[in-house]
C-alpha cells in the first residue's frame, strides 16, 4: 500500500465580522476541487452556528468530509507545555462538559448540515492522546465518535511529533466497565487515534518561522512527506482556517505541500475514507471473534 497523506482542517474562528471562515472555506474549496484532492474539516460548533450558509454550500462537495472539533473549543485534557523557554498550563474541562461540548456539536452538524458526525479533533491536542482517559474514550464512543485525532503533542506537550507515531485503536478500553457499573459490560468497540505530525501550521508559523516565511513552512512538511512516501507511512497533517490564509490568502503554501505530496505518490484521503479502510479492514482479519471491531 502506498503512503498516505491525511488533511485536515480545524475550523474554529468565532468572530464572524472579519471573515476569516467564510474566505478559508471558499478558497479551500477553490484549491481542491482544481486539485480534485479530498479534505476533512473540523469544525468548531460556534463557528457553525455563525456561518451556517457558508458550511451548508461546502457540505454539498463531495470533496469534504466534515466532523466535529468541540462545541467551543474547550479543552478534553489539560496540558502541561513546555517549550524550552517557559512552562505554560492549559487547563481541560470535566469529562461532563466535554460530553456536553460533543453533543451539541454532533446535533449542530445534523441539524444544520445533516450530517452524521463519527469523527473529533480534540482541541490542542495532547501528548498520548486519550491513553490515559479511558473515561473519554467510552465518552466519545457513546456520543457516536469512531475516530478521533486527539494524539498530536510530544512528550512535552509540545512539537514536533514523529512520524513514528502511527494510527492506532484504543483496544485496551474495549471492555472498560463505567464506574457505575457492577457487572461488565458488553463488549465496546474500539475508537480509532489519528495523531497527527510534525508542526500545527498555527504553531510553526508564528513562533518558529515568522508569518511571512511560507517556504519555510512548506519545506518544514518535506520530510515528513518523504518518509511516508519512501516507508508507506500515514502523514497527518493539522492545519487552520485563520492560519491557512494568513499572510498567504490564496493558500498557495497549501497547494506546494500538497502537490509535492503527490509528486511523492503518496494518496490523500479524508480521514473518515481512512477510518472505514481501517475498520473494514480489520473486520475482514476477525470478523466473529474481534469484539473491537465497529
Amino acid at each position: 500500500m502506498p503512503g498516505t497523506m491525511l488533511l485536515g482542517y480545524d475550523v474554529e474562528s468565532r468572530v464572524k465580522r472579519e471573515g476569516i471562515t467564510r474566505k478559508f472555506l471558499e478558497t479551500a474549496r477553490e484549491l481542491h476541487n482544481r486539485l480534485n484532492v479530498p479534505a476533512t474539516l473540523f469544525i468548531v460548533g460556534q463557528t457553525l452556528e455563525q456561518n451556517v450558509e457558508e458550511f451548508q454550500a461546502i457540505a454539498q462537495d463531495p470533496l469534504f468530509d466534515l466532523q466535529q472539533h468541540t462545541y467551543s473549543h474547550q479543552l478534553l485534557k489539560t496540558l502541561h507545555i513546555d517549550n524550552g523557554e517557559t512552562i505554560r498550563i492549559v487547563l481541560g474541562v470535566s469529562p461532563e462538559k466535554s460530553r456536553e461540548e460533543v453533543r451539541k456539536t454532533n446535533e449542530l452538524l445534523k441539524e444544520h448540515l445533516d450530517v452524521d458526525c463519527i469523527g473529533l479533533t480534540g482541541p490542542w491536542t495532547y501528548y498520548r492522546g486519550l491513553r490515559d482517559r479511558p473515561e473519554l474514550v467510552r465518552m466519545v464512543w457513546e456520543e457516536g465518535i469512531r475516530f478521533v485525532r486527539t494524539d498530536g503533542r510530544n512528550e512535552k506537550d509540545w512539537h514536533p511529533v514523529s512520524l513514528d507515531l502511527q494510527p492506532y485503536w484504543y483496544d485496551e478500553f474495549a471492555f472498560w466497565p463505567h464506574q457505575n457499573e457492577k457487572t461488565t459490560p458488553s463488549p465496546m468497540p474500539a475508537a480509532l487515534e489519528i495523531p497527527t505530525h510534525g508542526w500545527h501550521d498555527c504553531v510553526i508559523r508564528p513562533e518558529v518561522l515568522g508569518w511571512e516565511d511560507v517556504d519555510g513552512w512548506v519545506d518544514s512538511m518535506k520530510p515528513y512527506i518523504d518518509r511516508a512516501a519512501a516507508e508507506d507511512l500515514v502523514f497527518s497533517y493539522c492545519q487552520h482556517d485563520h492560519s491557512s490564509i494568513r499572510e498567504d490568502p490564496e493558500m498557495s503554501g497549501t497547494e506546494r505541500h500538497i502537490e509535492y505530496a503527490l509528486e511523492k505518490g503518496l494518496r490523500v484521503m479524508t480521514c473518515k475514507d481512512y477510518y472505514e479502510e481501517r475498520k473494514n479492514a480489520r473486520a475482514r482479519i476477525a470478523p466473529v471473534a474481534d469484539a473491537t471491531t465497529d
